[in-house]
């Protein structure tokens, strides 16, 4: 008994740790204030804004393989243009709803969309690997053909674990991933295409520490929006992440900082379901012109 609560003891520690360090960054960092900022090119602007396509939200509960609950919303275009499913999974300690911007978004281009509230994490214990098992779970429950797994911070994580397992991976796509205990490492035999779009390395999304798994894996692509925080992949935005991971003004550049990380990964999610094969293509200007996002692999 003593040694379990001193395990609990550790853990708790370990959490608060975690918490004040993302605090003390959001202090430190406070406002990065931008004053060169070119706009999206038209080409890649288009991809940023909402596409034309209506779409039906539908929503569920799935029992996981480790027992507990997930609540999930299908957002199923008006008329899909793949067979593509994406499934697309949250930070920690958040839930759907900050990832619902991005299934809307998607699915008015004709993708439908699954996101999911992953339920193995908690304050004392990250266990993405059963996050990724839940999600490939949920893919098999609901859809017959090809996936692509997409995720923000430790979803982006479990999003990589999953589509490393499933062979039925299409492609894989990590907003400002965040590796922990160095689980990204066993994705390194994943041979299907798979892009990071990342933030600025801060406390908040490790400094950057899911790029080390890079070289191991074959079909990566990486790029950094540059002056993005973590806050700027969540979708929709949320204001209160700037209190942990600082803000970037005047608020006409972080806006174009959101729809620059909207535009690349709307574009990856159209090519690589099939969607509009065209997409990536579009956003090559904004990628060579160095002004807005760097290329890193």
């Amino acid at each position: 008994m003593r040694r379990t609560w001193v395990i609990v003891f550790d853990r708790v520690v370990r959490s608060i740790a975690v918490i004040l360090s993302g605090t003390i960054f959001g202090a430190c960092a406070g406002v990065a204030r931008v004053t060169d900022q070119p706009p999206i090119p038209p080409s890649a602007a288009f991809y940023a804004r909402e596409g034309p396509m209506g779409h039906v939200p539908d929503r569920g509960v799935f029992r996981g393989p480790y027992g507990c609950d997930t609540e999930y919303q299908i957002y199923e275009p008006e008329a899909r243009k793949t067979d593509t499913m994406v499934f697309l999974s949250h930070g920690f300690m958040s839930d759907l709803s900050s990832m619902r911007g991005w299934a809307e978004h998607w699915a008015s281009f004709g993708v439908p969309v699954t996101v999911m509230s992953t339920c193995n994490s908690t304050w004392f214990s990250g266990r993405h690997d059963r996050n990724a098992a839940d999600i490939r779970a949920l893919a098999e429950e609901l859809h017959d053909g090809a996936v692509l797994y997409a995720g923000f911070s430790s979803g982006g994580l479990a999003a990589l674990l999953a589509a490393a397992a499933d062979p039925r991976t299409a492609a894989c796509l990590g907003l400002d991933a965040v590796d922990s205990g160095d689980q990204a490492a066993s994705a390194s035999a994943m041979r299907v295409p798979a892009l990071f779009v990342l933030g600025e390395p801060s406390s908040c999304n490790a400094q950057g520490n899911i790029e080390a798994v890079f070289p191991n894996i074959d079909a990566v692509r990486a790029v950094r929006i540059l002056n993005a925080t973590h806050c700027h992949f969540e979708n929709p935005y949320n204001e209160s992440c700037e209190k942990l991971c600082g803000k970037v003004e005047p608020r006409a550049v972080s806006k174009t900082i959101a729809e620059t990380i909207r535009a690349v990964a709307t574009a990856w999610v159209l090519s690589s379901t099939g969607a509009d094969s065209g997409a990536w293509d579009a956003v090559r200007p904004l990628l060579s012109d160095g002004r807005l996002a760097r290329v890193l692999r």
